[in-house]
């Protein structure tokens, strides 16, 4: 059995139920802490609005220049997150660190995370582009651009945090203790992807590569051993798809960019991703895949030596 911290999970409230039926629960719990997070979020936020919005005096104006609808998407992610630390910390009666938030080195941990969350997304985005699939519209570096780009990247890693957080931080070992990792890998990709089904220009692709996003960050989460660099590298994937590359994002489109590029009108949406982005292309896939593999052979070493 691997030893890691991020698998070891401190409570009893589950072991009274059969193993399949935990399983069911805990993804159906996940769907509890999204959906009726961000439902609560958004009514929260939208409360905090009023006031602005009844200013006659350029309060919405002066709030809107600073948070565009993108920050406001992102930032209701917070809220299915705390919904989940509430959970952990008094239902499950354990600290909230334990789902991944360790403090030794953290913020190196989100800082290299990110990088190779820049780096995997760049190779996809270059084979794409190489084998024709996306052309250049637009470049853009003025300063309104810029410190929109960089205001971005903390929403980002709470949106990417967010998601790590619910799928692997909690629900991957979860599962691990009363199954097996395979199972817990398995269940927690495929139901990332399963959330993305309702998402615009979803295609089999898409989802493929969701599902292997999944896997992928779930071994560097165990090579890793924390939630921060995964949460770093979920977050500069779809930073530097929307925001860097002016891509959509999971079908979404994220608003300024520095590069403006989009499929090209006869290219095939496997090689271009069409319009959910590079992530529905084959060489998102193929990335993914690659780094799955090294990870891995990575882990198994690392097993092979301890």
């Amino acid at each position: 059995m691997m030893k890691k911290r991020i698998l070891t999970v401190e409570t009893s409230r589950y072991e009274k139920l059969p193993a399949w039926l935990m399983i069911i629960l805990a993804c159906l719990m996940v769907e509890a802490f999204f959906f009726g997070g961000t439902f609560l979020g958004g009514i929260a936020l939208g409360i905090l609005m009023v006031p602005f919005m009844l200013m006659d005096m350029g309060g919405v104006g002066g709030v809107m220049a600073i948070f565009t609808a993108l920050h406001l998407q992102l930032g209701i992610f917070l809220f299915p997150a705390l919904a989940n630390f509430a959970w952990v910390k008094w239902f499950e009666k354990r600290p909230i660190s334990s789902l991944g938030f360790f403090k030794k080195n953290w913020f190196l941990e989100i800082v290299k995370g990110w990088g190779v969350g820049m780096l995997i997304f760049s190779l996809a985005f270059l084979l794409s582009y190489l084998f024709g699939g996306l052309e250049l519209h637009s470049v853009d570096f003025s300063a309104g651009t810029t410190l929109y780009v960089l205001s971005t990247i903390p929403f980002w890693f709470i949106q990417g945090g967010t998601e790590e957080l619910l799928t692997r931080g909690w629900l991957l070992p979860v599962i691990n203790k009363r199954s097996n990792l395979a199972i817990a890998i398995a269940v927690s990709s495929s139901l990332f992807g399963i959330m993305h089904l309702a998402n615009a220009h979803v295609t089999f692709l898409s989802i493929l590569s969701i599902i292997l996003s999944g896997v992928f960050m779930a071994l560097y989460m165990l090579k890793t051993d924390n939630l921060w660099g995964v949460a770093g590298l979920h977050g500069a994937w779809n930073f530097a798809q929307g925001n860097i590359y002016g891509l959509a994002v999971s079908g979404s489109s994220t608003g300024l960019s520095f590069f403006r590029f989009g499929a090209k009108p006869d290219a095939a949406d496997w090689i271009s991703g069409g319009a959910f982005g590079t992530e529905g292309s084959l060489f998102a896939s193929l990335v993914l895949l690659a780094g799955i593999l090294y990870l891995a052979w990575q882990l198994k070493k690392e097993k092979q030596v301890s």
